[in-house]
């Protein structure tokens, strides 16, 4: 199995506890206190809670960002539950944010963080006290709202640790976020979500909530995180912790990673029971979701992983089964480094209690957020498959339109490139060809910003893209390409242009007739004519279609238009055949423009395009925006103007004002140096 990224392990030698000195001398950096409630604590449920306010839900349009999602940081704090070196892993890529209770305990990290390598210039310090290091238990959850804000839903910590419940208010205070409390008792170990409106966890947030009703509790992860299917699922692992991530994990909007075990194992029913459930769920791509399998005999804390970015960290314990489980990682996330870490002597990894638990990403307050309803499964054939997408700058700055891509291949091949016109300030389109009926289109869309941030849909891009499927019609057809021929050149009319038959469908196609619509004041050919017809074009083939065109008998001051018909049993597709009457006026002897003289961008466009070029001479210069059958619709410039560089803007409406609809349009640009014609598509 060749991996996009190499699997890495961190094996910790014994030399690992001089990296723990400070954990060595404090025997228990928990105070005590254990990932369950203590016996202490069971007296004091009450507490739980007791000054927490509840805020106003945010406004807007919430989304509960994924922990697959952007991040900037990671939260971890002192004294450690993790490793160093994988501390120093984490600094490489995103800040490392270090929770320390006093200005000597933040020298003391510095100090252990500088001996052992970690970037110091991506590390910084906030200041709390805290009871324990499960920092993911009573970390905060980031949401987008409003206009592009970022913020922290906070919620009733499941345990009368009062330090540890106020982190997220000291994290929201220290990033300088809006805070929203939710009144619901919870723990972030007992919850997943897709960021696209699906969450989980497991019945504990039910019975931890006794005075609220099941649907109550939905109605307040609606309001707060934006959750509008909250799926809540019996444990399966009966054990005392009931928190979901010993057992599963959401790697993706439409991917889950259930725990498998033995056929012998006491929980064998329930956990594949769990993993049946996912299965029947449909993901918020309106797929059902893909289910992902990994190896945990001995209860091993497999699902209880980070992801921080583009790397997962795996928890290992030296067990034959680590090497299968980084692998089921590997394929279920595929461009992902996987990187397996093992535990601390002093605070090893445990079934319910292991690196998951002990760090929580920070969002990125600047990302760059792509929303995308992919195409999947089987589509019918089409001239071109339409990709929408919105795409949201939270740095507030554009999106560069010349870097906006939609990015695809076909059958597995090389990928090629479209660029998608942008609707409005945050939607965008685009177009991946019509393709043959059987083929497996694979895309994925790409952005980046002023700000510098780039982002892909979906998340890693390239390694795991959309895929879907050309269906195959009962029905034979075919499409030509380009929809239009335009002749604005003595040349092109002797010489030709090219329209291309395609058959993408998997059933041979007789093409009947060949002919125009006839009444034009003009003459076209094809030349050579070397097809008799009935003629057969077989499936997955193409034909050519040279296209001459004589001289014209009327002039007109406007395109002369004819179609070409390609009539087949199935249906007919039609050619537009464009001629410049100019040419054969004798009004305008005028230099043919080279090709990339005028350059019209953006186009496709939506609200406005722009026409720019260079003028080596003063004259007139003129405009014309016509209909592919030769109306005149708009002029948008008839004046004299100065040599040198010029732009002009269309704003896509006609003479009167009025906005024209989603088409195809023909320009036409007179100077005193040169003609140029060409297409220009106005998308709404």
């Amino acid at each position: 199995m060749k991996l996009q990224y190499p699997i890495r392990l961190f094996l910790l030698a014994i030399s690992i506890s001089t990296c723990f000195s400070s954990v060595a001398q404090q025997p228990d950096p928990n105070h005590g206190l254990k990932h369950w409630l203590t016996a202490d604590e069971a007296r004091r449920m009450n507490e739980i809670g007791r000054d927490f306010v509840e805020t106003d839900p945010p406004t807007g349009i919430v989304r509960n960002i994924a922990e697959f999602g952007p991040m900037e940081a990671v939260l971890v704090r002192y004294p450690f539950g993790i490793p160093i070196s994988l501390i120093k892993d984490m600094a490489e890529d995103c800040r490392v944010t270090t929770i320390v209770e006093t200005s000597g305990e933040e020298q003391t990290v510095r100090n252990q963080y500088i001996s052992n390598g970690v970037n110091l210039a991506h590390c910084n310090f906030v200041y709390s006290y805290t009871d324990t290091y499960w920092t993911r238990d009573y970390g905060p959850w980031f949401i987008t709202y409003g206009n592009r804000q970022i913020g922290i839903v906070d919620f009733k910590y499941n345990r009368p640790r009062p330090y540890d419940d106020d982190i997220p208010k000291v994290v929201a205070d220290s990033l300088n976020i809006n805070w929203f409390g939710m009144n619901v008792i919870h723990t972030g170990g007992n919850y997943m979500n897709t960021d696209h409106g699906k969450s989980s966890s497991t019945t504990l947030v039910w019975d931890e909530n006794p005075s609220q009703t099941h649907q109550q509790v939905a109605s307040k992860v609606l309001s707060y995180l934006g959750v509008d299917n909250y799926m809540v699922v019996a444990d399966p692992n009966n054990t005392y912790i009931d928190h979901i991530d010993c057992w599963g994990k959401f790697l993706d909007v439409d991917k889950v990673l259930i725990r498998s075990v033995p056929a012998s194992h006491p929980q064998y029913s329930e956990i594949e029971a769990t993993a049946a459930y996912y299965a029947a769920q449909i993901s918020s791509y309106g797929t059902p979701y893909q289910v992902y399998r990994v190896n945990t005999p001995n209860n091993q804390p497999y699902t209880n992983s980070l992801i921080l970015n583009k790397k997962v960290f795996v928890p290992i314990t030296g067990s034959s089964y680590d090497n299968a489980a980084l692998l089921s990682y590997q394929a279920a996330m595929p461009g992902y480094e996987i990187i397996g870490v093992t535990g601390a002597p002093a605070t090893p990894w445990e079934s319910t209690d292991a690196l998951h638990c002990r760090a929580i990403g920070i969002a990125d307050r600047q990302m760059l957020f792509i929303d995308h309803m992919p195409i999947t499964g089987e589509v019918p054939s089409q001239d071109a498959f339409t990709v929408n997408a919105e795409i949201v700058p939270f740095s507030n700055t554009p999106v560069y339109t010349d870097s906006t891509w939609l990015i695809y291949r076909v059958n597995g091949g090389i990928y090629d490139t479209v660029q998608m016109a942008q609707i409005d300030s945050t939607h965008w389109k685009g177009l991946i060809p019509g393709q043959i009926e059987g083929n497996e289109i694979a895309y994925y869309i790409s952005a980046t910003d002023a700000s510098g941030k780039h982002a892909t849909n979906p998340y890693i891009g390239a390694p795991d893209p959309h895929i879907f499927q050309v269906a195959v019609s009962p029905v034979a057809n075919i499409t030509m390409t380009p929809d239009s021929l335009i002749y604005n050149t003595y040349e092109q009319m002797i010489n030709g242009q090219t329209a291309t038959v395609f058959n993408y469908s998997q059933q041979d196609i007789t093409i009947e007739y060949i002919n125009s619509e006839g009444n034009t004041p003009f003459f076209w050919f094809i030349d050579p004519f070397t097809i008799s017809l009935p003629y057969t074009l077989a499936s997955g083939e193409q034909l050519d279609l040279t296209v001459k065109v004589a001289v014209p008998a009327t002039n007109r001051d406007e395109f002369l238009i004819d179609t070409l018909f390609v009539t087949t049993a199935s249906g007919i597709r039609h050619l537009i055949i464009a001629v410049d009457t100019a040419l054969f006026s004798g009004l305008m002897p005028m230099i043919p423009a080279k090709a990339d003289l005028v350059s019209v961008s953006p186009n496709p466009f939506n609200q406005q395009t722009c026409f720019s070029f260079e003028t080596k001479k003063e004259g007139c210069l003129r405009l014309d925006i016509l209909s592919t059958e030769g109306k005149l619709l708009n002029t948008i410039s008839n004046s004299c103007k100065s040599a040198g560089e010029q732009k002009l803007i269309w704003n896509g409406c006609d003479n009167s004002g009025k906005k024209l609809p989603t088409g195809l349009y023909i320009y036409r640009l007179q100077t005193g140096d040169f003609y140029c014609h060409g297409k220009v598509a106005l998308i709404h």
